[in-house]
């Protein structure tokens, strides 16, 4: 139904550090006779002081499938990381291009308004008052009889 394989691999990595996502993409798509775009790294996961990862890979069979079904923030983790610097600063100039687009037309649609105190919260405020002054000499009491 959504024309994919889900692989879990071991990978042994002897005298060297956990291999890169492109590398992973590169070798799983060789050995299962695809392109390196149709293959997505999900995780990549190395036990404390073990020389081997456990892989979590999604193998699509187009890539049109695969851009539906894989998350935006996989498909940018799977790029070289040169490309994957360029779309997370073209994604951070979109993020700032627009708040400051929208700013200027809140400010404008807010007409400002005197701030003034219902009459109801006034009357409120002296019966407040009087209550914690009558539960003051309640409390005081009850702390002598102890």
């Amino acid at each position: 139904m959504l024309k994919r394989k889900e692989v879990h691999v071991e990978v042994d990595h002897d005298g060297a550090g956990t291999p890169s996502r492109v590398d992973l993409r590169k070798a799983i798509a060789t050995k299962f006779g695809t392109k390196p775009e149709n293959v997505y790294v999900l995780d990549v996961e190395t036990k404390t002081g073990t020389q081997s990862a456990f892989c979590e890979i999604e193998v699509y069979d187009d890539p049109q499938s695969a851009q539906r079904t894989v998350p935006k923030y996989i498909q940018v983790r799977n790029l070289p990381p040169e490309e994957r610097k360029r779309v997370r600063e073209e994604e951070a100039k979109k993020q700032e291009a627009k708040p400051k687009a929208e700013k200027p037309k809140a400010e404008k649609a807010k007409p400002e308004k005197p701030k003034e105190e219902p009459k109801e919260v006034k009357e409120e405020k002296p019966k407040q008052e009087a209550k914690a002054a009558a539960e003051a000499p309640k409390k005081a009491k009850g702390s002598e009889a102890k």
